[in-house]
């Protein structure tokens, strides 16, 4: 007697596969709970998707609401639990990104196929970039201690010469030479036109010469950049968010999914929005007390880093002593300023200033004396397409010092 297979044993085998498929489809689509932030100041609660050609959908208890993936600012997921995960590896980007590993491989040149450097992140996601997209890589562990001279060469890399750190014989070694690829657990490489290779367990390091490799075309705005439950970023254009993931192609190329357990946040950077922390201010005016200038800040304070008004902690924003006025050149493209000013509590006690806002040169806002411990003030401008936007601080009665004034969260809003 012939074993009856399984198709005719179990008949609707196709149809509940159909089935499964169809109910995961359905969860996908379902999206994922949490919040979204609107660069015009909405907040949108409820299970949200994006699809590929940006369209956000955002689904509450009381309806649907839509909007365009250039009008957010953020999605945080609800509760998430982050857990920051160390990892013993680095890897550079030529890109400016800067990726923790927990496991550094390789894939030789392949037809149509340049060599590959394979990265596995703490969050379990593995991506394969272009080996000429790398600035750097640093193989660490107890027993690969940082080399002395890695840090310096990986400020200011040789031209055309790759260096490697290796350790033979219980010593560190700096060699320059032409890496050809790196093969599964291997670094090939030219050292006096002679191939040698490697292997990675005694590799510390290597630092690609600046000519030797190239940074790829970043792609356009909006970009998202997808913070991960165990502390690593990705930045490029997304592809699509729901309850299976988050889809994104990086400027090198790879197309990385990060599951959906594994996805703490995304941050969105588009036309709409600029912050003023990543710009430089087209003009810099200063008025020296007691002949002394206080230099102006991002991101810090001179207390260090970050920001405290009022109890409240901010991590992005301007510091600035009076008197100084910085000016910024907005070419006419944006309709709305906002930040939050205030004075850090990390000042000194008889802090006493003014903060000012100047549109094409003309004051817009004025703010009342601002004190130390005082709360944090939400500050809204209208631009009307300005050409020029100032933030200045002055003296206030107690002609003080030490006066940390904060424009924090300062942006400019295409409305």
């Amino acid at each position: 007697m012939i074993p009856a297979s399984p198709a005719s044993r179990f008949p609707f085998l196709p149809f509940a596969a159909a089935v499964l498929l169809a109910s995961a489809a359905l969860r996908a689509q379902d999206g994922v709970p949490g919040s979204v932030q609107t660069i015009d100041g909405r907040t949108l609660t409820g299970a949200t998707t994006i699809d590929a050609g940006g369209k956000v959908v955002v689904r509450g208890e009381s309806g649907e609401a839509t909007v365009t993936l250039a009008e957010v600012l953020a999605f945080a997921r609800a509760d998430v639990v982050s857990r920051p995960t160390d990892a013993p590896h680095r890897v550079w980007l030529r890109s400016g990104f800067e990726l923790p590993a927990v496991r550094i491989a390789g894939k030789p040149p392949a037809t149509g196929s340049p060599a590959q450097l394979t990265v596995e992140l703490p969050s379990g996601v593995v991506l394969d970039v272009p080996l000429g997209t790398v600035r750097a890589i640093r193989h660490g562990g107890k027993e690969r201690p940082e080399p002395a001279l890695f840090a310096a060469d990986l400020q200011k890399p040789s031209d055309s010469t790759d260096l490697i750190y290796v350790v033979k014989d219980g010593k560190a070694q700096r060699s320059a030479v032409t890496v050809k690829a790196v093969s599964g657990e291997r670094i090939d490489f030219l050292l006096r036109d002679s191939a040698y290779d490697f292997e990675l367990s005694g590799l510390c390091g290597v630092v690609f010469g600046s000519t030797t490799g190239f940074a790829p075309d970043r792609q356009g705005k909006p970009r998202t950049r997808i913070v991960t439950t165990t502390g690593e970023q990705l930045e490029g254009r997304l592809q699509s968010f729901d309850a299976r993931g988050a889809v994104c192609r990086l400027d090198e190329g790879a197309v990385v999914t990060v599951p959906i357990d594994r996805t703490a946040a995304l941050q969105v950077a588009s036309d709409r929005l600029a912050w003023l922390t990543e710009r430089r201010p087209a003009k810099v005016e200063q008025t020296p007390a007691f002949d002394r200038t206080w230099p102006w800040s991002t991101e810090r304070t001179p207390a260090g880093p970050g920001f405290v008004l009022g109890g409240k902690s901010f991590a992005r924003g301007l510091c600035l002593v009076p008197r100084t006025a910085l000016t910024f050149d907005l070419d006419g493209k944006y309709d709305v300023f906002e930040a939050t000013i205030g004075i850090d509590d990390r000042t000194g006690p008889d802090a006493h200033a003014i903060f000012r806002v100047l549109v094409d040169g003309k004051p817009a806002f004025t703010s009342e004396p601002m004190t130390r411990g005082k709360p944090a003030v939400a500050v809204r401008v209208e631009l009307h397409k300005a050409k020029s936007l100032t933030l200045d601080v002055d003296f206030g009665k107690n002609y003080d010092l030490g006066d940390y004034c904060v424009f924090a969260d300062p942006r400019v809003v295409q409305q």
